[in-house]
């Protein structure tokens, strides 16, 4: 039975014990994990001269507290609004084409089109769940920059079928004329064995220390 867990991550400091800090003394460390990604290599890619190849793959990573194991962790829970203070206080993904940290995540846009600059992008989706090991089974996540031309970046699996599927505009990142570009990589539980899929992606795990901010709480 996966159970929900709520983390407060957008600063160690909020991990540690607050208390008056001893004169000279060492800073206190708080253990973060770091959770890594490295998607399926891409295998169907649309538009003119795209800016991925075959060598191509979403990768990223999250600093966050440990998971425990059997878990669900919505990072847009509990208010699903901006600037949603249970994200990671540190992340990372990229498409080989363009990178996504926690300081291009923009406030919800009613026009998307709106915004001008390409590197900023809403997150729609951002959960993980662990299995029993406490290593992450499956996730969803979505980061959209205009959905009016459907510019996004997105890593899904929620069960036996998975896709990493991800779209640039035309004349950015690399795409020309006036076909948007895209590139996927299409995965399923059973790895290779159906047309057109392979092994999904995978997730490792480290410890991660950092120090966190003397003084008082």
């Amino acid at each position: 039975m996966l159970r929900t867990f709520s983390l407060l991550v957008s600063s160690a400091v909020v991990l540690t014990a607050c208390a008056p800090a001893e004169q000279g003394a060492e800073p206190e460390a708080a253990l973060l994990y770091k959770y890594s990604y490295e998607g399926a290599p891409f295998t169907v890619f649309t538009g003119a001269r795209p800016p991925w190849d075959a060598e191509s793959r979403v990768t990223g990573y999250i600093v966050v507290p440990e998971i425990p194991p059997n878990t669900t962790v919505d990072f847009l829970d509990p208010d699903i609004e901006y600037p949603f203070v249970n994200l990671p206080g540190e992340f990372y993904f990229s498409d080989g084409a363009r990178s996504i940290d926690q300081d291009k995540v923009v406030n919800v846009s009613k026009n998307t089109g709106d915004r001008l600059d390409w590197n900023t992008q809403e997150v729609r989706a951002f959960s993980v769940s662990t299995d029993s090991d406490g290593n992450i089974r499956s996730w969803d996540v979505l980061f959209v920059h205009d959905v009016r031309r459907n510019t996004f970046l997105s890593a899904h699996n929620g069960g036996i079928y998975g896709q990493d599927l991800v779209e640039v505009d035309a004349t950015h990142f690399g795409c020309v004329a006036t076909e948007k570009c895209t590139a996927n990589a299409n995965y399923t539980s059973q790895g290779a064995v159906l047309p057109d899929t392979q092994q999904a992606g995978t997730w490792t795990r480290e410890p991660v220390e950092i120090a966190s901010a003397g003084g008082e709480g």
